[in-house]
């Protein structure tokens, strides 16, 4: 690409994820964007203190792609519909997925995502301590499922899947089969929400704050 415009963070970010998306994680580098751009790779630096900077901005960009839920619908739909599309936007750009799931973003599209998030959890009846930790607890969910799917790739029953299937098989004294989702998929994901989501309800229902060393309303 013959640069015609003024490098900004923005256009840079744009060229980074276009690249990712054509080639895979392997070329996001500082070398291989600044050619995409025309430029010399010194020229990013002056936009973005390392690589880390530039990936981080390049996921931030990528989660643009996940719409605010409907303020209307429920709590667990408005989780479901964040988590969801985050684990699809990051999938649907395979050069930043990777770095999507070890370094959840923190830019603007990362906290809107957050604050949607903490925002679900305290209508679902959840403290203002106990939301910002389960949605912790979430985005661990998240970047691990996530990382999960982008070692996997492809339809998830790979050489390790088999193995499991086997030993678990093998204790069960029978066949497990098809109960055994495919790695990284997405009936494993939505299971795994499932679960927590039930978790969340169940924590709310109970009312009780939990005591670890922080201080709630009308509390000691």
């Amino acid at each position: 690409m013959s640069r015609t415009r003024p490098l900004t963070p923005e256009l840079i970010a744009a060229a980074a994820l276009e690249v990712g998306d054509r080639e895979g994680a392997k070329a996001m580098s500082m070398r291989r964007i600044a050619a995409e751009l025309g430029c010399d790779p010194m020229a990013l630096y002056r936009h973005f203190a390392d690589r880390d900077a530039l990936l981080d901005a390049v996921a931030d960009l990528a989660l643009n792609d996940v719409p605010d839920p409907d303020p209307a619908a429920g709590w667990e739909d408005r989780l479901r519909h964040l988590a969801g599309g985050i684990r699809s936007a990051a999938l649907a750009h395979p050069g930043i997925a990777a770095h999507i799931a070890g370094r959840p973003p923190l830019h603007g599209n990362g906290r809107r995502l957050a604050l949607a998030m903490i925002t679900a959890l305290v209508d679902a009846g959840l403290s203002p301590t106990q939301a910002i930790r389960t949605a912790q607890a979430l985005v661990a969910y998240l970047s691990a499922a996530l990382a999960m799917a982008v070692r996997v790739g492809g339809d998830g029953r790979d050489e390790r899947w088999h193995h499991v299937n086997r030993a678990l098989s093998e204790s069960a004294g029978q066949p497990v089969g098809d109960a055994l989702p495919p790695t990284g998929s997405e009936e494993q994901f939505s299971y795994g929400l499932r679960l927590l989501l039930a978790g969340i309800r169940a924590e709310a229902h109970d009312g009780r704050p939990r005591q670890h060393g922080v201080t709630t309303a009308g509390g000691g």
